[in-house]
């Protein structure tokens, strides 16, 4: 798939529109030498992954494994991360785009991306000095390497986003062979794709033949419409289609759905399917096309190898054949000379026999003054033995034929196994490059969360700058404010907590789960105290004179306190719509919503160790999970085996901890609702 000018600006325009000024580059990696994946995180809003490539620009909701290292990508990481976007432009209708970043200090960087010929991508400074190049150039209209100026290649006809009527009457009247076709005159003077250059004559209804024909308001209905289709493209008006193939993979995107168009036919006969948008449309082909084209560049030499393994296991199969053949006939005439072997003498010579030979495919030869039986080349003496003993040795033969087969199944059998290895290899590969789709995160998942019994959402902090972040960005005066009389305890937030007593299970809850994720957890104590505030009491300064650590806040007025709360926590698997979410926090709240899951105590095996043993309890609980189907059961644990064992030491308390008890829960045929906050919206 190629993407055209126009197609490029919708594409432009959808990221503008997602990626803010907040936004900045928390990650670059490479998927491969020519297509890197750029991280955009914000605040509060979910994270954004931007891929950038020689094939395009686009936002992508897949998640990449790195298949191999580009030469540029340190230099780009060191000068880019950390940066906001300031800008993406696209030169006129040009496929070339530029990308400007902006550090805190000031400091721009520029990333030019060239979608034509084999693509390239340029870093350069702010003045458009080349610091890093994919594919240096060195051509006759410009020269593009690392301490070279940056400038653009020549331009290529006129550009469709400024193209006038008087223009195309001009370019009319200028060109000298009236008798060209308008098609290639359209494509060799606008710098539109054949295939759009097919829907403008389609839709202005131009029966001319060659441009001598074209009269004024043709031109007019031509510009017209050109202008109408243009703007379609570039707005995404329509809803886009994805073509597939034979095996029903996406192969093209089509951002016009039209039937009418020529050079579309071919491929709108075949398979296809709607798609949101475009960009989801051009995510899903362009994402195959990177990794199947690396896949099958890493797996050329074995491709090779099976190749060759294949053709000589059809040798061994064509060579079976024909000795299997060449034994049943030697078999058929062994078995026809036995039968008349009784009152017939030794010879050759009657015509009854001659006629037996050649319906036999045999025939009697000399060599070196012998006689000899031939039989599709195997031979038998015939001198001084009759037919019962001709015929005897006859048999012998087939039977050493047959024995032959054994050794040729004894070498497919090797050239099967040599094979299904190279097969495994390749299949290895094409896992390791294959792309899965990434789960959108909810805002709240990046802190420490739970949903409280009552269903209530309860978000905590993991350090000092999301404690901080929790506070200034997410706490409403209908909020309350949870914090442990523990050094090192966070800070939690129960939101529209006015609307529930002050004795209320959610606010027993909460109180449990900051004592919990506070430092009373890795000193291995039973219990802690916790108080609740409300937010009017949180003052974000310190006093005059006084210096207040990040993540730390002044609470003034009466705390109410909750004494003596057990320390213990639960971790499982909520059900929300189409797939599950980790969350750990209080055992009623946990056990209430999830379909698995495990109780903690403080105490016993490090973090990592205790990650994976309750990785290992949650898939045996997910398999013996007996209130749901054996399918749901199955996708249950499938899911729980793909988590990465970071997320569960992340969802887990700091400090060691012991597994009490792992067992199902009662969320198994109810979904988490979607929680989102006043905060969120804005």
């Amino acid at each position: 798939m190629e993407l055209s000018g126009i197609e490029l600006r919708y594409l432009i325009s959808e990221i503008n529109s997602k990626i803010t000024s907040e936004y900045y580059v928390s990650n670059i990696v490479a998927v491969t030498r020519d297509s890197f994946l750029f991280r955009m995180h914000h605040s509060t809003e979910p994270d954004i992954t931007l891929m950038l490539s020689v094939r395009g620009i686009w936002l992508t909701r897949f998640k990449f494994k790195q298949v191999e290292e580009s030469d540029i990508i340190s230099i780009i990481r060191a000068e880019v991360e950390r940066a906001k976007i300031e800008a993406i432009q696209q030169s006129g209708s040009e496929r070339i785009i530029t990308i400007r970043f902006r550090h805190f200090d000031g400091k721009s960087r520029i990333i030019v991306v060239e979608l034509f010929g084999v693509g390239n991508i340029i870093l350069c400074d702010e003045k458009m000095q080349i610091l890093a190049i994919l594919n240096p150039i060195q051509v006759r209209h410009r020269v593009l390497k690392k301490g070279h100026q940056y400038f653009s290649p020549p331009t290529r006809g006129a550009d469709v986003l400024d193209i006038t009527v008087e223009q195309l009457k001009i370019m009319r009247d200028r060109t000298d062979a009236k008798g060209l076709d308008v098609l290639r005159w359209l494509g060799r003077n606008i710098s539109i794709p054949k295939k759009f250059v097919e829907e403008i004559v389609r839709r202005a209804g131009i029966s001319a033949l060659n441009i001598g024909q074209l009269s004024d308001d043709d031109m007019s209905r031509i510009y017209t419409v050109t202008k109408e289709l243009v703007a379609d493209i570039s707005t995404g008006s329509h809803e886009a289609l994805v073509i597939l193939d034979d095996e029903g993979k996406a192969r093209d995107a089509v951002a016009i759905p039209t039937t009418n168009v020529p050079s579309l036919k071919p491929i709108l006969t075949t398979r296809m399917r709607t798609a949101h948008s475009y960009m989801e449309a051009v995510d899903e082909v362009l994402a195959n096309e990177i990794t199947e084209r690396h896949s099958n560049s890493k797996t050329t030499d074995i491709d090779k190898r099976i190749a060759i393994l294949q053709h000589d296991l059809a040798e061994q199969n064509k060579a079976k054949e024909e000795v299997i053949s060449k034994a049943t006939v030697i078999r058929k005439i062994a078995t026809d000379l036995m039968a008349i072997s009784e009152g017939i003498n030794n010879t050759f010579d009657d015509d009854s026999m001659k006629e037996l030979l050649g319906a036999n495919s045999a025939l009697i030869v000399i060599d070196k003054g012998r006689k000899y039986l031939e039989v599709l080349g195997e031979r038998v003496p015939t001198a001084d033995s009759s037919l019962a003993k001709i015929s005897s040795l006859l048999f012998g033969r087939a039977k050493e034929l047959e024995r032959g087969c054994l050794s040729i199944e004894d070498a497919k059998a090797k050239l099967h196994t040599q094979l299904g290895n190279l097969r495994n290899q390749t299949t290895a590969i094409q896992d390791k490059i294959a792309i899965k789709e990434q789960i959108a995160k909810e805002w709240y998942e990046r802190y420490r969360w739970f949903v409280t019994s009552e269903g209530l959402l309860a978000i905590g902090g993991r350090d000092a700058s999301s404690n901080s972040a929790i506070i200034r960005k997410h706490l409403t005066e209908e909020d309350i404010v949870f914090h442990a009389e523990v050094h090192g305890s966070p800070f939690f937030i129960l939101k529209d907590a006015k609307q529930v007593s002050e004795i209320s299970a959610s606010r027993m809850e909460v109180a449990q789960a900051t004592v919990s994720f506070s430092r009373a957890w890795k000193d291995g104590l039973f219990s802690a105290d916790a108080y609740w505030v409300e937010p009017s009491q949180i003052k974000r300064g310190a006093p005059t004179g006084q210096f207040l650590p990040r993540g730390s806040f002044v609470i003034e007025g009466r705390r109410n306190y909750i004494k003596g709360i057990e320390i213990k926590l639960a971790v499982g698997l909520i059900r929300s719509f189409s797939h599950y979410v980790l969350a750990c926090g209080p055992t009623n709240a946990i056990k209430k919503r999830s379909v698995v899951y495990s109780q903690l105590l403080p105490g016993g095996m490090d973090p990592n160790s205790v990650a994976k043993k309750i990785k290992t309890d949650l898939v045996k609980a997910a398999y013996t999970s007996t209130n749901a189907k054996d399918d749901t059961n199955a996708q249950l644990a499938d899911f729980t085996k793909s988590i990465n064992i970071g997320d569960f030491i992340r969802a887990i308390p700091t400090g060691h901890s012991k597994i009490f008890l792992t067992e199902k829960g009662e969320g198994e045929k109810s979904s988490l609702a979607k929680l989102r906050s006043d905060e969120q919206s804005n």
